[in-house]
C-alpha cells in the first residue's frame, strides 16, 4: 500500500489525519500521532505491515457479498519466467484472507491445473470439462469450476485440447474476444480472477489480454527474459489503441532473482533504469527450491509456508491488486 492509497482510505471514513491516528490507536493497540500518519501519506515512511494488513481486511468483502471482479493476467511470451507460480500464491493470498477468487488456466500446458493438484492424465480420461469447452461456447464457466486446496481457492482447468481451440480462434476474426465474453457472468461472482497465460503472444494470451484489467509481467532477472518484456509492452499499447482502452499494466515481477549473480543484479538495475519511471517494479521473488516442491506436491507454496522466501515480494503485489480493485469498484458506485 502507497501514501495516497492510504489518503484516499482516510478521506474516505471523512476522518481527519489526528483522527485516523486515534481509529488505528483503538484498533491496533499503538500510539501513533497525526506526524507519523503525515509520513505514511508523504511517502517519506514506510507502512508497518500490520497496518497494511488491517486497511486491507477493512475493505475486504463485506456481508459475504463478493463481486465484482477485476480480471488480472499474468503474461511473458518467455517461458520459464514464473507466471504460474506467481498466479497461483498471488492469488492464495487473497483466498486465504476471504476473498472469492478463480483462476483461469489458459495455457494449453496446463501447468496451472497440474501445479493445484488435478491429476491431468486422469482429467482427460474422464472426459470433462475444460476451459476449451467454454471458449467453444458447450459449457459456462462455472461448470468447469474445481475447488483446490483448504483456502477457497477455485480453478477453470486447461487441457491439451486447448490448443485445438486456440487453431481455432486463430480462424475467427473475434477470437480474441471469446474469454472476455465468456467470463461475464463470473465477473459478478468471484472478487478476483487470474488469467494464467502461455508462454507466447498467441490466441490464448491475446483472449487473456483482451479478457483483463490489469496485466502483471513476471520476469526472471535475465537478459534473455527481460528483453522481451518491450515486445509484450508493444502488443499491449496495439490492444488499448485498438479494442481496450482500459487495460493497465500493474507492474513487473522481477522473479528467479539470486543477488549473488552479477547478472541478475545487472538485469534488475536495467529494469529499474528503463522501466521504473513509468511501471512499478515490485521487490523481486528470490530463488527458492520451495516453489518446485510445492508444484509437485500440489499445492501452492504460501498455502504450506506463508513465510517462504519471496512471500513479501508476493504480498505486495496482492496488496497492489486489492488497492487496485477498490479504486475501480468506487469509481463504479461513484458513476
Amino acid at each position: 500500500m502507497r501514501g495516497e492509497d492510504m489518503r484516499l482510505l482516510r478521506e474516505e471514513r471523512k476522518l481527519s489525519q489526528p483522527d485516523f491516528a486515534a481509529w488505528l490507536n483503538e484498533r491496533l493497540e499503538r500510539r501513533y500521532d497525526r506526524s507519523k500518519i503525515s509520513r505514511w501519506e508523504s511517502n517519506s515512511e514506510k507502512i508497518p505491515d500490520a497496518v497494511v494488513r488491517f486497511l486491507l481486511k477493512e475493505t475486504a468483502v463485506v456481508d459475504g457479498k463478493h463481486g465484482p471482479a477485476l480480471v488480472i493476467c499474468l503474461a511473458n511470451q518467455k517461458g520459464g519466467v514464473g507466471k504460474t507460480t506467481c498466479t497461483v500464491n498471488t492469488a492464495s493470498i487473497l483466498a486465504r484472507e476471504g476473498y472469492r477468487v478463480l483462476i483461469i488456466d489458459a495455457d494449453p500446458q496446463a501447468n496451472a491445473t497440474a501445479h493445484l493438484g488435478i491429476d491431468l492424465i486422469e482429467y482427460e480420461e474422464g472426459r470433462r470439462k475444460s476451459l476449451a469447452h467454454v471458449l467453444r461456447e458447450e459449457v459456462a464457466v462455472e461448470d468447469i469450476v474445481v475447488p483446490v486446496g483448504d483456502i477457497g481457492l477455485e480453478i477453470a482447468p486447461s487441457s491439451i485440447e486447448l490448443a485445438s481451440v486456440e487453431v481455432e480462434l486463430t480462424a475467427d476474426p473475434s477470437g480474441p474476444m471469446a474469454l472476455r465474453e465468456r467470463l461475464q457472468d463470473a465477473r459478478s461472482a468471484y472478487d478476483f480472477i487470474f488469467i494464467d497465460c502461455p508462454p507466447n503472444l498467441g490466441q490464448c494470451t491475446a483472449n487473456g489480454l483482451v479478457a483483463s484489467d490489469l496485466i502483471v509481467i513476471p520476469c526472471q532477472t535475465e537478459y534473455l527474459s527481460s528483453i522481451g518484456v518491450n515486445h509484450l509492452l508493444k502488443t499491449i499499447n496495439k490492444l488499448k489503441r485498438r479494442c481496450h482502452p482500459s487495460l493497465a499494466v500493474l507492474g513487473i515481477l522481477p522473479t528467479m532473482h539470486n543477488a549473488r549473480l552479477n547478472q541478475h543484479q545487472v538485469t534488475l538495475e536495467q529494469l529499474h533504469s528503463a522501466l521504473g519511471g513509468t511501471l512499478r517494479i515490485f521487490p523481486p521473488v528470490p530463488r527458492a527450491t520451495i516453489y518446485g516442491d510445492a508444484a509437485l506436491a500440489g499445492r501452492a507454496a504460501l498455502e504450506a509456508v506463508p513465510d517462504a522466501p519471496g512471500a513479501s515480494s508476493y504480498r505486495a503485489l496482492a496488496d497492489a491488486i486489492v488497492v487496485e480493485r477498490r479504486k475501480r469498484v468506487e469509481v463504479a458506485n461513484v458513476a
